[in-house]
């Protein structure tokens, strides 16, 4: 069975998914009313229903009838990787960038990242702490060097949601260049995509079928 990834802009989740704040738990609402910015809520609210969007596709259940569970393992506050308490085993992942969001559920681990590329010059400080050598070359000899280095750290969000590396790693973790090779890394399949000043990128270790909403 494929898995599931949708990304879009959050007006359009959000108009997709109905009264979207109803899909939510007390916790997520909550953690959602935390944001002073309403647009930063709006992000938090879409992802969290676009998530049970996905799953309810691969199980055939309403989005109404999954609830996401986030609990650290470490400080026991709920945030961290989330799972669907009626189907612990579906692999479940969410990410939000400034007015877009993206999410996937795989009958295995999934991860997935989105990001927006601000444009302007390579962030070399941050390239460096997140690239290999080999990796930070090839980002550099791009015409866009910094959507290039997002490409390559969207891949590597994706990778520390299934569990395979921390933040710690990144710039050990070496992977294959956007646009040169294979987008595939060991098991893991990686699946990119862009939409304007939005990239982003899911990995799952089976076919992974992307959506993108407008």
């Amino acid at each position: 069975m494929a898995g599931v990834a949708l990304a879009g802009p959050t007006a359009a989740v959000l108009a997709a998914a109905g009264p979207a704040g109803e899909l939510l738990t007390p916790a997520e609402r909550a953690r959602a009313d935390a944001f002073r910015s309403p647009g930063d809520r709006d992000d938090f609210v879409a992802a969290h229903a676009l998530v049970r969007l996905c799953a309810g596709r691969l199980l055939g259940s309403p989005a109404h009838a999954l609830t996401v569970v986030q609990r650290c393992g470490e400080c026991g506050r709920p945030h961290g990787r989330p799972r669907l308490a009626e189907a612990p085993d579906l692999g479940v992942s969410l990410a939000h960038t400034k007015g877009w969001v993206a999410a996937a559920a795989a009958p295995g681990p999934v991860g997935i990242d989105v990001e927006t590329d601000p444009g302007g010059p390579l962030d070399r400080r941050l390239a460096q702490r997140a690239c290999t050598e080999r990796e930070l070359a090839a980002v550099c000899r791009q015409d866009r060097p910094q959507r290039a280095f997002l490409r390559q750290w969207v891949r590597k969000e994706a990778l520390v949601k299934v569990g395979v590396a921390t933040l710690d790693e990144l710039s050990r973790l070496d992977l294959p260049v956007y646009g040169q090779e294979p987008p595939r890394w060991g098991a893991w399949r990686l699946t990119d995509w862009a939409a304007g000043a939005v990239v982003g990128c899911a990995a799952a270790q089976g076919e992974l079928r992307l959506t993108l909403l407008d």
